[in-house]
């Protein structure tokens, strides 16, 4: 799949959605188009906000998953 005209946020959810829980180097080899230190930092920061997991694999680097968003739920009144 061609992620050339997407942003690189938008690339990591569509590739997470896709094949599941990958390392880092598994996102980097899926965007041919676009540097290890851009999908690094989107990464980052999408960890930092609660809609990505990274997990620490023994011996293996990190793997990345995407955290399902939170419930809102409506307010009940009396």
């Amino acid at each position: 799949m061609d992620y050339a005209y997407i942003s690189v946020e938008e690339a990591v959810v569509k590739i997470l959605e896709r094949s599941g829980p990958c390392s880092l180097d598994d996102l980097v080899a899926q965007l041919p188009d676009r540097n290890w230190s851009k999908v690094f930092a989107t990464v980052d920061a999408m960890s930092r906000d609660g809609r990505l997991s990274l997990r620490r694999i023994a011996n293996a680097g990190y793997q990345i998953s995407l955290l399902s968003p939170k419930p809102v739920y409506a307010e009940m009144h009396p």
